[in-house]
């Protein structure tokens, strides 16, 4: 369940999203967002352990994928 969640928070926000807030002068609020996100999936991964690991590994690909967005030009 909490997969599914934090899948769903990290699948609202488009690459391009990211760069048009940084590019807006708020790569700092988004260098937050993603680290609280960051946070949050490490959480649940401690907590919850091997289950869930498809899920677990969209979440990471999704979130590296906004990561890599902000570390763009």
């Amino acid at each position: 369940m909490q997969g599914e969640i934090l899948l769903k928070l990290v699948t609202v926000l488009t690459p391009d999203d990211i760069r048009r807030m940084k590019a807006a002068g708020l790569g700092d609020l988004v260098k937050a967002i993603l680290n609280g996100l960051g946070m949050m999936v490490a959480g649940w991964r401690r907590e919850c352990g091997p289950v869930d690991s498809e899920v677990w590994a969209e979440v990471q690909i999704r979130l590296n994928e906004l990561r890599t967005a902000l570390c763009e030009g």
